[in-house]
């Protein structure tokens, strides 16, 4: 017991001497960089753990698909486009100024409607049908300027022969004549409206029967009536398509030549007489 009692005031003596100070020291210090490296050790943990999660919030899928969603959800939603909205464009400008055009305007949208050509007869077969008979009427003479290539709209135009417009119904006749099966149901209403009280429905007719392949009796006594139409743009009409016929148009030399002497014929009158008299003379000599 003495003995532990003695050796213990040894060490507590020892603590107060200058080796425990320098002891001391050293064991501060230590506890110091023991403090500093678990702080850094808990730096660097700490940093990788957040670097995998702002890895995966980068790869989230849903955020790099959301602009290729809502484009196809824009494409699914948008409009289809009309393939005739130009064509109708034109048409209903036409139709706006029908009544009191303005040359300038009327002659574009002329030109624009008529470049469409052949691809505008959906339209145009369309409006056969409109309650407008101002509609119908500037349809069926673009469906006429575009003679065989209006085949789709012949349906409409048969019907049309019965429209209550005679301007409807001499364009509709004129341009079923390109379609044989159509053409028996046409020329008897071209005949009739050669004789119409509209000097351009009757110039119309007279067109359209002379531009046949081939003319009846009646045809012809239709045309050469017209040779003293009123209106000197008929009287034309009939004296070219007289000659254009050739040989099946020689009983109508004597009226030609009528025309001819005639002092009060114009001189445009005469001559297209002399031309086409000509023609006729000349096919009579094949």
């Amino acid at each position: 017991m003495m003995r532990i009692y003695e050796d213990l005031r040894r060490f507590f003596k020892w603590m107060d001497s200058s080796q425990m100070q320098v002891f001391r020291v050293v064991f501060a210090v230590s506890l110091v960089l023991c403090t500093f490296s678990l702080k850094g050790c808990g730096g660097s943990a700490t940093s990788e753990s957040q670097q995998p999660a702002s890895a995966e919030s980068k790869q989230t899928p849903s955020v790099a698909a959301e602009p290729e969603q809502s484009e196809e959800m824009i494409a699914v939603t948008a409009e289809p486009v009309d393939p005739q909205a130009e064509v109708k464009a034109a048409f209903e400008t036409l139709l706006s100024i029908r009544n009191e055009p303005d040359p300038d305007e009327w002659m574009q949208a002329d030109k624009k409607l008529s470049a469409f050509g052949k691809s505008a007869v959906p339209t145009l077969k369309a409006a056969m049908s409109h309650s407008d008979p101002g509609a119908r009427e500037l349809a069926s003479m673009y469906l006429a300027s575009l003679g065989p290539d209006a085949k789709e709209a012949a349906p409409v135009l048969e019907t049309a022969l019965k429209d209550a417009s005679p301007f409807t119904q001499v364009n509709a006749a004129s341009t079923l004549t390109h379609f044989p099966e159509y053409r028996e149901k046409a020329i008897p209403v071209l005949i009739s409206l050669a004789e119409h009280p509209d000097p351009n429905t009757r110039l119309t007719s007279i067109y359209a029967l002379g531009n046949q392949e081939s003319q009846s009796e009646e045809q012809l006594s239709v045309i050469k009536a017209a040779l003293n139409d009123s209106d000197p743009d008929v009287q034309l009409a009939a004296i070219k398509v007289l000659g254009q016929m050739g040989d099946p148009a020689k009983a109508t030399l004597t009226e030609l030549q009528t025309l001819i002497d005639n002092t009060d014929t114009s001189e445009v009158l005469r001559e297209a007489a002399l031309s086409s008299k000509s023609q006729i003379e000349q096919s009579q000599k094949k």
